[in-house]
């Protein structure tokens, strides 16, 4: 085990550099001592009975290594003052041509905007012009941002248009034709046919919202099967007199009877017929 109280030296040693050389004078003698220390320390073993002994040699380590990185350190300052001199008067030589190329640079971007707005112009001019003739309509086709740009020709443009309009009238031709079949199709099924247009809108496969129609159907049919066993059960226990259905049991209204005149759109009598027949609930066509 070594002194605790022994003091850690280096020996005396002096760095001399210049801008491309650093040079440690009495090298080796350093390296020996720091060879030394080392491996007098490396097989320090810590133990509860030695934890105190360990942590002053940790300690006096530590301090020989950050000797020598404080050395590193200031080295690495001086190495660097003629650097950093040579940057700082280049940095005030480009600061004074920044300040000239800054307005040139900001004059030439508000040019170049407004050559992109009237290339905007001129692109949305060739839209209008051309949106007829693919059956489409100008405020359906957004601009690209590429062809807006300084390096698109005219005939790119132009090409690009066609193919964006073309893609554009087979979209709509599609969701006109999809549109009209599922229409149909939930005519035929008894049911509203909005809510599932929306869903075509935003991108739903038609297929799909058929198989989802016929789900609806079957559970609504399920559930007016429920509705009739319900009513049949219930009818075994109920008496009529004059236009009310009285269940015996309770003595409850069962069903009534009343006369109503609704006056609405086409449109909102066939949701309410649909809705009366979902729910069993009996009606019947009077007279005017």
């Amino acid at each position: 085990m070594t002194n605790e109280t022994e003091l850690l030296q280096l020996p005396d040693y002096s760095i001399e550099y210049t801008p491309t050389q650093i040079k440690i004078h009495n090298f080796e003698g350093l390296q020996r001592a720091v060879n030394a220390y080392a491996q007098r320390y490396a097989n320090v073993i810590v133990t509860d009975d030695t934890e105190k002994s360990a942590k002053d040699s940790r300690a006096k380590l530590n301090k020989l290594s950050n000797a020598l990185d404080e050395k590193r350190r200031d080295i690495h300052r001086d190495y660097n003052k003629p650097y950093d001199e040579f940057a700082d008067t280049i940095k005030q030589l480009r600061s004074v041509l920044q300040n000239t190329i800054d307005p040139i640079d900001d004059g030439l971007k508000e040019l170049d905007g407004q050559h992109r707005e009237q290339r905007k112009e001129h692109v949305q001019a060739l839209i209008t012009e051309m949106a007829p003739n693919y059956g489409v309509s100008a405020s359906d086709i957004e601009i690209d941002p590429k062809w807006l740009n300084k390096s698109t020709s005219k005939k790119a443009v132009t090409e690009g248009v066609a193919v964006v309009m073309k893609q554009v009238k087979q979209a709509q031709d599609k969701f006109k034709s999809d549109s009209h079949a599922l229409t149909k199709y939930a005519e035929v099924n008894k049911v509203d046919a909005a809510p599932w247009i929306d869903q075509l809108k935003q991108g739903q496969d038609l297929d799909y919202l058929f198989k989802a129609i016929d789900n609806q159907v079957n559970l609504r049919k399920q559930k007016q099967k429920e509705l009739e066993a319900q009513a049949a059960e219930a009818k075994t226990h109920q008496t009529t007199k004059g236009d009310t259905t009285i269940d015996t049991n309770t003595g409850e209204i069962a069903e009534h009877s009343v006369v109503l005149r609704i006056t609405t759109t086409i449109e909102e009598m066939k949701l309410l017929k649909n809705y009366m027949d979902q729910r069993g609930i009996k009606y019947q066509r009077a007279g005017v």
